[in-house]
C-alpha cells in the first residue's frame, strides 16, 4: 500500500469521527439545566401573581381566579416533572447506546462501501501519477486520437494511401478494434504487396473478430503467408488451430511440431505450442511456468521481421539475386516505413542487374508497379494526413503505449459508469490482453459477465473470448 492510501484512510477516519463524535456524547445535566428549570418555574409564577392582582382589583370573579390558578399550577407541575426526568440516567442511557451503535455502524460501513465501489468501478492498480505526468499523458492521448481521426478522414476519401493503413492497423489491433484492424491489414497487403508479416497479422485480426475461431476466409491468407516463409510461426499456429477445428488432429499436430522444430529455444510462443501439443496428444499439460503468452509478442515479431529483411538485404548485397528478390526487399522496406532504404535497394538492384536486360526489365516493371501503388496524391491534399502519420510514427514507443493505455482506460471508465454492448466489453478485454495486462483483462472479463448476465448470447461470446485469450473461465481463479 502506498503512502497516499494511508493518508486517504486517515482523512476519511477523521472526517467520519468529526461528524459522529457529537452522537456518541452523553448529555449531562448540571447547573445549566437547573437554571433553565428555575427560569421556567419563574415563568409560571408570574401568571399566578398577575391573577392575584386582578382578583384584588375586582377585574375577575373568584371562580375564574381559582380556575386560572389551577391551570397555572398544572403547567408548573408538568414542567417540574420533565426537568426531573432529564436527570434520570436510566432514561438517557438507552438513547446513548442507540447513538453509539449508529456511530459504530456508520464508521465501519461508509469507508467499506466506498472501498468496495472503488474496487469494482475504479482503477486501484494503476500507478500513481503526478499532475505533470497526468497532463502529459492526456496531451499524448489527445494528440494520438486527433492523428487517428485525421488519418481516418483522409482514408475515407483516398483509400489508396497505403502508409495510412499501415500506421492504423496495429493501433486498431491494440485498441481492440479487430474488425477495423483486419480491414486495414487487407488494404496494406493489397496496396503494398503481400508479406508473411502482413498476411499473418491480417489473418490474426480475422480470427480475433471471429472470437478465436479460424474463419474460412482466414485460412487461405495463412496458407499464403506460409508459402512465402515456411518458418513463420504465427500462420502455422493458426493453421493448426483450423485443422483442430475441422477434426484433423494429425494435421494440427504436424503443424505444431513444425513450429516447435523451427523455433529457437527461448521463443516466447513455445510454451503455448507445447501446451497445445500435449492437449492434442492427451498428455499431461506442461508446467505453468513453461507457458507463454499466445503467439509472438508484437516487439518480438517486429524484431524478427526486421531481422529477416536485414538478412535478405545482406544476402543480396553479397551474392546478388533475382529481380523478384530485389523487389521483395524494396517492398519489405516500404512496409516497414523505410522509404529511403526501399529506393536505395532499387538503385542497388539496377546496378546489380545492369548486364541482364531481361532481368532489368522485370525489375523496372515491378518498380513501376510498386511506385504506382505508393504514388501519393497532390501535396496540398496530403498535408494533414502526412502530418498525422508523422505524428503517430514519430511517437516514442513508450509514449504511444501510454496514450493507447489512456484510451483503453477511458473506455473502461465509460463502461463502468454507463455500461455498454457485448462488443464494447469484448473490445475492452481484448485491448487489455493486447497490452499484455492480463490481470486487468481478467477483471474486465468478470465485470462484463456481471453486466451482461441477463444476455445468454453475450455470456457465450465472453466464454469463447476467455478461451481464446487464455483467461480464467467462469468461476475459476
Amino acid at each position: 500500500m502506498t503512502p497516499i492510501w494511508f493518508i486517504l484512510a486517515g482523512m476519511t477516519a477523521a472526517a467520519v469521527l468529526a461528524l459522529l463524535w457529537p452522537m456518541s456524547r452523553r448529555i449531562r445535566t448540571g447547573q445549566g439545566e437547573a437554571g433553565a428549570a428555575a427560569t421556567e418555574t419563574g415563568f409560571y409564577e408570574d401568571p399566578l401573581a398577575e391573577i392575584e392582582r386582578d382578583l384584588a382589583r375586582g377585574l375577575i370573579a373568584p371562580e375564574e381566579a381559582e380556575a386560572a390558578r389551577t391551570e397555572a399550577a398544572r403547567r408548573l407541575l408538568r414542567a417540574n416533572r420533565a426537568s426531573q426526568a432529564g436527570d434520570d440516567p436510566g432514561v438517557a442511557e438507552p438513547r446513548l447506546r442507540q447513538r453509539r451503535a449508529a456511530s459504530a455502524f456508520a464508521l465501519s460501513t461508509i469507508p467499506l462501501v466506498a472501498l468496495l465501489a472503488y474496487g469494482l468501478y475504479g482503477s486501484p492498480d494503476l500507478p500513481a501519477q503526478t499532475q505533470a505526468e497526468r497532463q502529459a499523458q492526456q496531451a499524448g492521448t489527445q494528440d494520438l486520437m486527433k492523428a487517428i481521426g485525421q488519418i481516418e478522414a483522409k482514408l475515407a476519401s483516398d483509400p489508396g494511401d497505403a502508409r495510412g493503413w499501415a500506421v492504423l492497423a496495429p493501433v486498431y489491433m491494440r485498441l481492440g478494434r479487430v474488425a477495423d484492424a483486419a480491414h486495414a491489414y487487407e488494404a496494406v497487403a493489397r496496396l503494398k504487396g503481400e508479406t508473411p508479416a502482413t498476411l499473418s497479422d491480417w489473418g490474426e485480426a480475422l480470427v480475433a473478430a471471429a472470437n478465436g475461431t479460424v474463419p474460412a476466409e482466414a485460412k487461405p491468407i495463412f496458407e499464403r503467408a506460409v508459402a512465402l516463409d515456411p518458418n513463420t510461426p504465427k500462420p502455422r499456429f493458426y493453421l493448426a488451430r483450423a485443422a483442430e477445428q475441422a477434426g484433423d488432429t494429425g494435421e494440427a499436430i504436424r503443424q505444431l511440431d513444425a513450429i516447435e522444430a523451427a523455433s529457437p529455444a527461448d521463443a516466447p510462443w513455445l510454451g503455448l505450442v507445447r501446451e497445445s501439443l500435449a492437449r492434442l496428444r492427451g498428455e499431461p499439460a506442461p508446467p505453468k511456468e513453461a507457458a507463454a503468452p499466445k503467439g509472438p509478442r508484437p516487439e518480438d515479431q517486429q524484431a524478427a521481421i526486421r531481422g529477416m529483411v536485414d538478412g535478405l538485404d545482406r544476402r543480396l548485397s553479397e551474392t546478388g539475386g533475382t529481380p523478384e528478390e530485389w523487389l521483395r526487399l524494396a517492398r519489405s522496406r516500404a512496409v516497414l516505413g523505410e522509404g529511403d532504404r526501399a529506393h536505395e535497394a532499387l538503385e542497388r538492384a539496377r546496378k546489380a542487374l545492369k548486364d541482364d536486360p531481361a532481368a532489368l526489365e522485370r525489375l523496372e516493371a515491378g518498380a513501376r508497379e510498386l511506385g504506382s501503388r505508393a504514388a501519393a496524391p497532390e501535396p496540398a491534399a496530403r498535408a494533414d494526413t502526412e502530418s498525422a502519420i508523422a505524428a503517430v510514427t514519430a511517437m516514442p514507443p513508450a509514449e504511444r503505449d501510454a496514450a493507447i493505455r489512456a484510451m483503453v482506460a477511458g473506455l473502461d471508465r465509460r463502461l463502468a459508469a454507463k455500461g455498454g454492448s457485448a462488443e464494447e466489453w469484448m473490445r475492452l478485454v481484448r485491448s487489455y490482453s493486447a497490452l499484455g495486462d492480463r490481470d486487468h483483462a481478467a477483471q474486465a472479463l468478470e465485470r462484463a459477465r456481471m453486466a451482461l448476465a441477463a444476455d445468454s448470447g453475450a455470456s457465450v461470446q465472453l466464454d469463447g473470448l476467455a478461451k481464446e485469450l487464455g483467461l480464467p473461465g467462469r468461476g475459476k481463479p
